[in-house]
């Protein structure tokens, strides 16, 4: 705006005639020029001409200009734009035009915006006249600014805690504030502009507790005081207080008092020297070495004990440190291969652990130190020789005592009070599942716990959360022994006992041998217990077993004796020897028993064609089956190799495991006898019923010798019980192998496995 020279200006015939402005070219373009807003008004009250500052202030560009429009428009858009102030516009303006134009006119106002304006208003010839508005918010604000400081001030040197007394150079008091009065102890509303220092005093010695001679020595004293140069004191009141007086010049000749309160400081002056003195006291009767260095690295203080453990190097103040290290260096007094300017560095390397060296005469010092406020340094020694040693023979102990622990059979580990560890042996960590160094010195027994969770040792699943909640999870053990089994099967029982510091010992003891040990005992009792039984009902069973046949041989033989001519000789007779082989084939068992049990010797094996063996098998249990009313069926047989076998044992083997077989299945039921090569090599003869089965934790039993699954002496199904184990025995002494496969009410599946002979051999019968 202010670069458009000819903004605003109006053309030649806007001017009302018999009006003419009287402004040459100079003037107009100085006032189109001019900072501040300039309106120009003709004789009939219109806008003859405004500079760019006045289109600014209004908000107004020149390409609308406002030359031509009343002095009512320009005032109400003044107003409107709030350059008149708060307030209501109208009003505002009308109160703007009825001004007397004709008279100059001045004033001040504030804009809504915040600005502030000089409104000028000049009449010129010819009825016009000239408006000039300048913004002098700056000004106005550096005005405001200045009584403000003013003000503050003021308030400044009223509530200063010091007093101020100004005097001019004639010694007048020209200002002072409340304490001024206040540390004078004059009655406030006494001291007043243009008494002179004389009168001053003379109030101050009347209200102040002094008698004439302090009063007198107190004049004199401040009469002779040079008020041309800067004065300070400090002057015990005989009330105790502590006053200070400055009293500095002023260019105009006259001076400056301030008086100051100092009582406390003086008083916590007095104290710090006080406690100088106990310090130096203290550093005295210290038994550790201190010495202060300065800034400047010069020693400024040491104190009698230092000298005393440092004997043979001893300090002087104001040494220069490197000084002092060179010093000692040359003495001996460092290790080989540490130089002067090395020790100097660490000076600086402050730790709070210390640096520790050994003397040449054997004593171990260790030094601490701590940077000072003032940039210096304080380092403070002391003799640890009596720690150390301490300290070795205490490590001895504990090697000792690790040592101990670790030829110990049994895993030991110690805890204090806080449930840490103290001491703990290799084996300890084994048994716990851990290794040595989880359970250094200091760890605590919940880590160790969690170690043990995490890696598995208590197990996985609900089992090993509930153990780790319940005990695992509890930091304060009870004294009590428990057993614990490791997932690698072995079993870790574990003492806890007290200590007399409130720690505890516990002892891991690996019982696994004798918990087998234990277990087997007990096995071979019930075992023993379990053949006890065996023989007590083999007997009961023989004795019933043997009396039925003896009676019929006997019965039948009287009845012999009773007729030897009669008709049923034939039928007694059959009968007297089915009895007797039956008897004899119970001896038979009994024999074969009595031989397993002595070590059956060895079958002498030959390859044999096993088709007609299980055939001849059948044919011999035929009449037995059908008597029991049991289907005894012969399954198909593939192409068979030859094995290895010895032919009369092989037949009482499948003899008894038949006879077994249907001796235990209802009547109606099946029988099947077959068999099948295997694809590792060798035959396996399988012998199945639908019988009444044997439970899966009876199969094993019913291979021992006089073991009868049913005890019961009014049992279903008669036999001495040593059918299935002389068919075991007998197939074991012709390197085959006999199992059982069954479930209660499902039927029983005997297999027999047979060596593949290697050489061909004739049919057998």
């Amino acid at each position: 705006m202010m670069s458009q020279s000819t903004a605003g200006q109006p053309p030649a015939s806007q001017f009302p005639a018999g009006q003419p402005l009287a402004l040459g070219e100079l003037p107009l373009a100085v006032l189109r020029g001019l900072p501040a807003a300039v309106f120009v008004f003709d004789g009939g009250a219109r806008l003859a001409m405004a500079n760019a500052a006045a289109y600014d202030m209004l908000g107004m560009t020149p390409d609308l200009p406002m030359e031509g429009r009343s002095l009512a428009d320009i005032t109400r858009l003044m107003a409107y734009r709030g350059l008149y102030g708060q307030g209501d516009p109208e009003g505002q303006a009308a109160a703007a035009l009825a001004l007397d134009r004709g008279q100059p006119h001045r004033r001040t106002a504030r804009a809504t915006d915040g600005r502030w304006f000089d409104l000028f208003s000049e009449p010129l010839p010819g009825g016009g006249w000239l408006s000039l508005v300048t913004d002098i918010t700056l000004h106005r604000r550096a005005l405001e600014a200045s009584q403000a400081r003013e003000r503050l001030t003021d308030q400044a040197l009223r509530h200063h805690p010091s007093g101020l007394g100004l005097y001019d150079a004639e010694h007048r008091l020209v200002l002072f504030n409340e304490a001024y009065e206040r540390i004078l102890e004059v009655p406030p509303g006494t001291l007043r502009a243009g008494l002179s220092f004389e009168a001053v005093f003379d109030l101050m010695a009347i209200h102040q507790a002094m008698t004439p001679q302090q009063i007198d020595e107190l004049r004199r004293y401040r009469l002779s005081i040079n008020r041309r140069r800067p004065h300070e004191q400090v002057r015990q009141r005989p009330d105790g207080r502590a006053i200070r007086s400055i009293s500095q010049p002023m260019p105009d000749g006259g001076f400056l008092v301030s008086l100051q309160d100092v009582t406390e400081l003086q008083q916590a002056r007095d104290d710090a020297n006080r406690r100088a003195s106990l310090l130096d006291g203290v550093l005295a009767a210290l038994p550790h070495g201190v010495c202060v260095y300065g800034p400047d690295r010069r020693l400024a203080m040491v104190n009698e004990a230092y000298q005393r453990l440092l004997q043979g190097a001893e300090l002087k103040v104001g040494e220069h440190l490197m000084d002092i290290c060179r010093r000692r260096e040359a003495q001996g007094e460092y290790e080989p291969g540490v130089t002067a300017e090395t020790v100097f560095r660490r000076q600086f390397q402050f730790s709070p652990m210390g640096r520790e060296r050994r003397r040449p005469d054997g004593t171990i010092v260790c030094t601490h130190g701590a940077i000072l406020p003032d940039g210096g340094h304080i380092a403070v020694v002391s003799d640890v020789t009596p720690l150390r040693r301490a300290e070795a023979a205490a490590q001895q102990r504990a090697r000792l005592l690790q040592a101990m622990l670790d030829s110990m059979r049994h895993g030991v580990c110690l805890f204090d009070a806080e449930h840490k560890v103290v001491a703990a042996n290799a084996l300890a960590a084994r048994m716990a599942g851990l290794r040595p160094e989880d359970m250094a010195p200091g760890t605590p027994l919940s880590v160790l716990r969690a170690l043990q969770y995490a890696s598995g040792e208590f197990g996985a699943g609900p089992a090993a959360d509930e153990l780790y909640t319940t005990r695992a999870n509890t930091l304060v053990p009870r004294l009590d022994r428990y057993s614990r089994t490791r997932p690698d099967g072995t079993v870790i029982e574990i003492t806890t006992d007290p200590t007399p510091d409130g720690g505890y010992v516990r002892t891991y003891a690996d019982v696994t041998e004798e918990r087998r040990a234990r277990a087997a005992i007990e096995h071979a009792r019930v075992l023993a217990e379990e053949a006890n039984a065996a023989k007590s009902r083999f007997l009961a069973t023989m004795s019933h077993e043997l009396r039925t046949p003896l009676n019929a041989v006997i019965g039948f033989s009287e009845a012999l004796l009773a007729e030897p001519g009669g008709a049923h000789v034939g039928e007694f007779a059959g009968t007297i020897l089915e009895a007797g082989r039956h008897l004899l084939s119970l001896i038979d068992e009994i024999l074969e028993v009595a031989k397993a049990g002595t070590g059956t010797p060895a079958a002498a094996t030959r390859p044999l064609f096993l088709p007609s063996v299980l055939e001849g098998a059948v044919r011999l249990m035929g009449n037995s089956a059908e008597a029991a009313g049991v289907v005894l069926a012969a399954e198909p047989l593939p192409a068979l190799p030859r094995v290895l076998a010895d032919e009369r044992r092989l037949r009482q083997v499948l003899l008894n495991l038949l006879s077994n077989a249907v001796k235990f299945t209802p009547r109606g039921g099946t029988v099947r006898i077959g068999a099948e090569a295997l694809p590792e090599g060798g035959v396996e003869v399988r012998i199945a019923d639908n019988g009444i089965g044997i439970e899966e934790g009876q199969l094993e039993r019913a291979f021992e010798p006089f073991v009868q699954l049913e005890t019961s002496h009014a049992r279903r199904y008669a036999g001495s019980g040593l059918g299935l184990y002389l068919a075991r025995a007998l197939a074991q002494s012709m390197g085959a192998t006999l199992t059982l496969e069954s479930a209660r009410g499902e039927g029983t599946v005997a297999r027999l496995r047979l060596e593949a002979a290697e050489q061909q051999q004739e049919q057998t019968a």
